[in-house]
């Protein structure tokens, strides 16, 4: 349904804001999620254009950020630069990423008339889910989308990642000049999202070979030329599908990349020293997000902050100061242990966690919970193409819904330590009494495992809930 084709009345408005109001005090008081998506499916129901009412008081506009993996990471990233540089940011930090979870966050500073109250300079960064956004975009213009990348996830949900560019270029189609489009120029299907765009587009990528790959991943998604459907050529595959491609029948190649790192250090859980050359200027920066995944993000950010005329030491504090979004490579210390909580959701994000696992020089202790909740999407056959085979040798427990699955897979990787547990709780503390006081324990957790997990921690006092945490 197209919302613009409906205008509600403010009374319509009124009522449902009351409505969605109560209902959020409530979620809040029962801890239902805190209030974070309740109150804008309630809103949404009633008042199906409010969205877009609401998102055009924001006073100095909004940026939409998108793709598979790293919309959380890039966004904190984002409001910390925009912040660092004086401005006053609205962002949905929860990963709350629905039309609903925006509309949550929008009802916490509306009044019951329907005013939204925030700071003259204030401007919204907000992460949306891929098919989200394309509902949002029918009710509001942004002033500029980032696209961090497309995946395969959630096919249940999402379908194959030609289905979401498909989506995604019919939506960008209907928008205008005032809108920006930053997109990652190391991925061929968002890359290929610019060249008909009628506005601005800026591109974004990695430009170091020193990190690069031989070839593409077993588990790429998109490879193929989206002209002729001919098999793309590498110079330098970063992971996934990403990296410096050319189609050789048509020519069609990388374009390119006003953002970029040329230097890249990886130097495994404790983060990454890395250089982004940006027009006219060279950035040194010490990420303390992990990985060469968390690079693309911090270029991402990078490439927006630009576009909005962010100062330069800005960008470069902001990058610095920012830590992992919870659940995203988030530590916590649990009985005399380190325990690291890792987000994976897709075969390519599962492998750039697993690289980071296999370059540590120590006996691995591993749990890895599975889940198969709407949120995870029920099909959980992607673990079939993630590469557990190097924690042939680890000591793993297994947990959630889909533990003894979990277990099946890393026996057929390798593991002969395997124990499977499927209450989470109960695999969390079986797990860490496994581990050595003064050793680390890496969990590897789908979506709904990690919410799940770090409720156990917060009612143990080790964490807040997610919907209470900042971000540096």
């Amino acid at each position: 349904m197209d919302d613009r084709r409906y205008s509600f009345s403010p009374l319509r408005r009124t009522i449902a804001i009351l409505i969605a109001k109560i209902a959020g005090v409530f979620s809040r008081r029962l801890q239902r999620g805190g209030g974070t998506a309740l109150p804008g499916l309630v809103a949404e129901h009633l008042a199906p254009d409010l969205l877009g009412v609401l998102l055009s008081q924001v006073p100095a506009g909004t940026v939409f950020v998108t793709g598979t993996n790293g919309k959380t990471t890039t966004a904190a990233l984002l409001r910390n630069i925009l912040a660092v540089g004086g401005r006053s940011v609205l962002h949905n930090a929860t990963g709350s990423n629905l039309t609903r979870g925006v509309l949550s966050l929008l009802l916490e500073h509306t009044g019951w008339h329907g005013r939204l109250s925030l700071a003259p300079d204030s401007i919204a960064v907000l992460e949306l889910d891929e098919a989200a956004i394309v509902q949002a975009l029918r009710q509001h213009r942004p002033a500029c989308i980032v696209v961090t990348n497309l995946f395969r996830d959630q096919l249940d949900r999402y379908g194959e990642v030609q289905t979401i560019a498909a989506g995604l270029r019919s939506a960008f189609a209907q928008l205008d000049s005032a809108t920006a489009l930053l997109l990652n120029g190391d991925d061929p299907l968002v890359a290929s999202l610019g060249e008909s765009y009628v506005g601005p587009v800026g591109y974004f990528g990695l430009d170091d070979p020193d990190v690069a790959r031989d070839d593409i991943e077993l588990a790429a998604d998109s490879h193929y030329c989206p002209h002729d459907a001919e098999p793309l050529q590498y110079a330098a595959a970063y992971y996934g599908h990403l990296g410096e491609f050319a189609c050789p029948a048509c020519g069609w190649r990388q374009p390119h990349r006003d953002v970029r790192a040329t230097r890249v250090a990886l130097h495994g859980f404790a983060g990454v020293d890395l250089t982004i050359a940006v027009p006219e200027s060279e950035l040194r920066i010490h990420l303390r997000v992990p990985g060469l995944y968390n690079v693309y993000n911090a270029l991402a950010a990078t490439a927006a902050a630009w576009y909005l005329e962010a100062p330069e030491h800005a960008v470069s504090e902001g990058l610095s100061a920012t830590i992992s979004a919870f659940g995203r490579a988030e530590v916590v210390e649990s009985d005399g242990r380190t325990v690291w909580l890792l987000l994976i959701k897709n075969p390519i994000g599962a492998n750039q966690v697993l690289r980071l696992l296999a370059a540590e020089d120590r006996p691995l202790h591993v749990l890895a919970i599975l889940q198969d909740r709407a949120a995870d999407g029920h099909d959980v056959s992607w673990i079939w193409d993630v590469d557990f085979e190097c924690l042939a040798n680890a000591t793993v427990t297994t947990g959630g819904r889909r533990a003894e699955d979990m277990a099946v897979r890393l026996k057929y990787a390798g593991s002969g330590n395997i124990t499977a547990r499927g209450n989470i709780a109960h695999a969390f503390d079986y797990a860490a009494d496994a581990t050595p006081v003064e050793g680390t324990l890496f969990i590897l957790a789908t979506y709904t495992g990690m919410l799940e997990l770090r409720k156990v921690w917060a009612e143990r006092g080790l964490v807040r809930h997610f919907w209470e945490e900042s971000l540096a």
